[in-house]
C-alpha cells in the first residue's frame, strides 16, 4: 500500500479499529488491516498533517468578532480614515452611533455585524467606524473640529441608537437609517441600497419590499437619554 493510499485510509476513518479494538472477525480481513497499519504508522505525520489542516477548513467560522473584524479600530481622525478609504478604493464611511446600555446595539452586534458574509461585503466598500454616544473619545470632524464622541453625536442630532449613517467621500451624509437592523440579508440590502444609489428616488422600506424582504413599520430604538433595559 502506498503512503498516499494509507493516508486516505486516516481521513476516511477505516484506521479506528486500531485505536477501539474492534478488529475484524476473519484471518483474511486482520492480515490486511494489519498491512494496513504498517504503512498507516509509517505515514502517520504526513497524514495527521492533512488532516488537521482539512479540518481547520471546515471548521472555519460563520461569525466574528465585530469589534475586530467590522470596525476599523480608529484614533478618531475621520478626514484622515476618509482619505485612506479613498485610496483604498471604498466609497465612503458609516458611522454606528450606539450605547453601552443599548439593548438593540448589543443584539446588531451580535446577530448582524458578527457574520463574516456582513463584515467582508462591508469591509471592502465601506471604513466602519463605532461611536459612543456617551463617550468622551475625541473625534475630528469633517470641518476640523475635534470633539468628544458625546458632542459629536449630539450635534448629529443623535437623539437615540442605534443609528446607522452612511457618508461619502465628501465628508457628506447621504443616508441614515434609525433603528435597530433585524438581520444580516436585511443588512446586506442595506448596503445594496446604498451602494445603488436607490436612496435618490425610493424609500428604503419600498426598496425591502421590491426584494421580497419581510419588514416591521415598528422602529427598535432607544432614547439616548434615557438608557435601556433589554
Amino acid at each position: 500500500m502506498s503512503c498516499g493510499a494509507a493516508i486516505r485510509e486516516i481521513i476516511s476513518g477505516r484506521w479506528l479499529p486500531l485505536f477501539t479494538g474492534i478488529l475484524p472477525n476473519t484471518r483474511s480481513q486482520r492480515f490486511g488491516l494489519n498491512m494496513t497499519a504498517r504503512m498507516t504508522f509509517t505515514c502517520l505525520p504526513m497524514a495527521l498533517v492533512i488532516f488537521a489542516v482539512s479540518v481547520t477548513f471546515a471548521a472555519a467560522p460563520d461569525t466574528r468578532n465585530p469589534r475586530e473584524f467590522f470596525f476599523t479600530q480608529t484614533f478618531g481622525d475621520l478626514p484622515e480614515e476618509m482619505q485612506m478609504a479613498s485610496d483604498d478604493g471604498k466609497l465612503g464611511m458609516l458611522l454606528f452611533f450606539e450605547a453601552e446600555d443599548c439593548g438593540y446595539c448589543r443584539r446588531m452586534l451580535k446577530q448582524v455585524f458578527s457574520q463574516r458574509s456582513v463584515q467582508d461585503w462591508y469591509t471592502e466598500r465601506f471604513v466602519n467606524i463605532a461611536v459612543d454616544v456617551f463617550g468622551d473619545v475625541e473625534l475630528k470632524d469633517f470641518d476640523g473640529i475635534t470633539l468628544p464622541s458625546k458632542i459629536f453625536a449630539d450635534q448629529r442630532r443623535i437623539f437615540a441608537t442605534p443609528v446607522v449613517s452612511f457618508i461619502d467621500l465628501n465628508g457628506i451624509e447621504i443616508f441614515r437609517h434609525f433603528g435597530m437592523i433585524r438581520t444580516p440579508e436585511e443588512f446586506l440590502l442595506l448596503g445594496e441600497y446604498i451602494v445603488d444609489k436607490h436612496y435618490y428616488d425610493t424609500e428604503f422600506e419600498v426598496f425591502l419590499r421590491s426584494k421580497g424582504a419581510q419588514i416591521s413599520d415598528e422602529v427598535l430604538s432607544t432614547p439616548a437619554s434615557l438608557g435601556d433595559t433589554h
